[in-house]
């Protein structure tokens, strides 16, 4: 067994390496490799480039499928990219429970690891979208200041780590929290 772990982490960082050099078809077939013995991010990564269509046409159905293998075998990055699709219904019905549900174990697998840092603000932000809005849950907004807060020192640690398009969550983090004070001081 830890063999099979060693060698999907080798597949894994040679897909992620190609994959940083544009080679889409590359990192698709050492990601495939990588997955078929487990490899949660691997699976996770195959999502991503179904949903943005890295080696061709966009397929939601097969990013759905990988993202909810990744989901299986605890990765929090899937279970909020799983969260987004019942969220926005990408290949399946929109569903907020779900989406809710999804974003909550995000939030609970990226605690646990210890690993998953960069990639709580969008998580928390989620969490926060969905008490703001009452999306699979009571609308609630000091929980959604809260975790909108959660969401914004993340973000810091985003920017400090120079993470890809961390303004972008910055923004749109500090739009909400703006919206959930004013309905707060009202």
């Amino acid at each position: 067994m830890n063999k099979d772990y060693n060698e999907s982490d080798e597949l894994l960082d040679i897909g992620a390496a190609a994959y940083r050099e544009g080679n889409y078809q590359k990192a698709q077939e050492y990601y495939e490799k990588s997955a078929n013995l487990h490899n949660a991010q691997a699976a996770c990564n195959l999502g991503y480039i179904y949903e943005y269509g890295r080696t061709g046409e966009k397929d939601t159905e097969k990013a759905f499928y990988y993202y909810s293998e990744a989901a299986l075998l605890g990765n929090a990055n899937a279970f909020y990219k799983v969260g987004d699709s019942y969220l926005y219904g990408n290949f399946v019905a929109k569903n907020g429970n779900l989406a809710f549900l999804n974003y909550m174990q995000a939030a609970g697998f990226a605690e646990d690891s210890g690993t998953d840092e960069d990639i709580k603000s969008d998580i928390y932000y989620r969490i926060a979208v969905c008490y703001f809005n009452g999306i699979g849950t009571e609308k609630d907004n000091l929980t959604a200041l809260m975790y909108i807060n959660r969401a914004e020192s993340y973000a810091y640690f985003d920017r400090q780590n120079n993470k890809f398009m961390w303004r972008s969550i910055m923004k749109r983090i500090k739009a909400l929290r703006e919206k959930i004070l004013r309905e707060i001081e009202d």
